[in-house]
């Protein structure tokens, strides 16, 4: 089974993905873990980009929507990462994961949101920021990743066609988001295979 965590700036999600591979007893990658991962394969120099979830400059992006550039060197990392964890169970954070892993019959796509009033709130508390430091800071952060996602899949970031389940763990708390994520993989059967 794959757990794939796409989420909002703010919203708990690495938190929530350590509890699952806690209860699982499977590996847990971040984008820290998945860079030092690249890098003992020899891979990290095709990442490179990929991991920095850079914004995509959009000139460049319309320039190249056409041609073989862009469609290598989108297609290339996302392959290099599905090589990189296999059949492996795993939780993910990030990464397009929903997208790469797709295929994958035991995968479980999951985006996490909340109140902008929350989600600022906790990387006040989380990077000792300003409010405004915190907003800018949540609100730059969640257009990096709407561009990043739409550059390597095509797809609208955070659309609920996409994923299996979308939750508020502003709401829920980290325990009964992860909880309730664990209640989802129970009820379609996967949770008999772990």
């Amino acid at each position: 089974m794959i757990i794939t965590i796409a989420r909002q700036c703010g919203c708990g999600a690495v938190n929530v993905g350590k509890l699952l591979a806690e209860h699982y007893g499977i590996p847990f990658y971040t984008r820290k873990s998945l860079l030092r991962m690249a890098s003992e394969k020899g891979v990290l120099d095709e990442m490179e980009a990929f991991f920095d979830e850079r914004p995509v400059d959009e000139l460049l992006f319309a320039m190249s929507s056409f041609g073989e550039t862009r469609k290598d060197s989108t297609e290339r990392p996302l392959r290099v990462l599905a090589d990189m964890i296999g059949d492996e169970n795993c939780i993910i954070i990030g990464r397009c994961g929903n997208y790469i892993f797709r295929e994958r019959k035991d995968l479980v796509s999951v985006f996490l949101k909340g109140t902008m009033k929350s989600r600022i709130a906790d990387i006040q508390m989380e990077q000792n920021l300003s409010y405004e430091d915190a907003k800018e800071f949540v609100e730059q952060l969640d257009d990096c990743r709407v561009a990043y996602h739409k550059y390597y899949t095509g797809l609208t970031w955070g659309d609920a066609n996409d994923y299996d389940i979308c939750l508020d763990s502003d709401r829920l708390g980290t325990e009964k988001t992860a909880s309730m994520i664990e209640r989802y993989v129970e009820q379609i059967g996967l949770d008999n295979e772990k």
